[in-house]
């Protein structure tokens, strides 16, 4: 476990917060925009320009609208199941980039301890709380109790943009696949998602 690891995960400043949450906006802007830049040109010329945000709650919900909107557009110019197929995985490969940045920064290990105080972090950035139990040696559950992001979400911006968690979780630890079953957006009290690790690393 790497020191900045275990510092950051008991104690995350806001400038911290800030600098990171706007890596994340960046990034998953940008793969949604280039989407609709091959598929919708004439779409993107027409989404609106976001006011800078000065807080971190601002910042949140200024990625979570932009999201929104991206994702509605795209689905309105190519079809949901083909938006939902085309934005996951796009936004799948933006999160496995995080998820390797946050590693080597980080110095997240092998082990699923360091996993868990990872992910704990980078969603702690997103305004995200969640627990995570290991039901065996290889597989557990995530539970998110609360999301920032999730007023601002439709279901399927859910659906998409959960893509980005599951590449993250992937570049956090290559051995390691979470996917996502349930939604808040959909009804539900909380979103759920199954984490498995592969024999290679097990829960001790």
């Amino acid at each position: 476990m790497g020191l900045r690891l275990l510092i950051l995960e008991m104690w995350t400043p806001k400038y911290i917060i800030r600098k990171e949450l706007r890596n994340v906006s960046n990034q998953t802007t940008k793969a949604l925009k280039s989407l609709l830049d091959k598929y919708a040109p004439q779409e993107l010329a027409l989404t609106a320009k976001q006011q800078v945000p000065t807080s971190i709650e601002e910042q949140r919900t200024t990625m979570a609208q932009t999201h929104a909107k991206l994702v509605e557009t795209l689905e309105a110019a190519v079809g949901h199941e083909k938006a939902v197929t085309l934005g996951r995985e796009a936004l799948f490969l933006v999160g496995e980039n995080l998820g390797k940045q946050s590693r080597n920064r980080l110095g997240v290990n092998n082990s699923p301890k360091d996993l868990t105080k990872a992910a704990k972090i980078l969603y702690r950035i997103l305004g995200i709380e969640f627990y995570l139990e290991w039901l065996d040696k290889s597989n557990g559950k995530v539970v998110i109790d609360r999301c920032a992001l999730a007023e601002h979400y439709s279901k399927l911006t859910c659906e998409v943009l959960s893509a980005t968690d599951e590449g993250v979780i992937k570049g956090l630890q290559p051995n390691a696949k979470l996917q996502f079953k349930e939604y808040m957006t959909s009804g539900c009290q909380k979103c759920k998602a199954d984490i498995h690790l592969n024999e290679k690393e097990t829960v001790k």
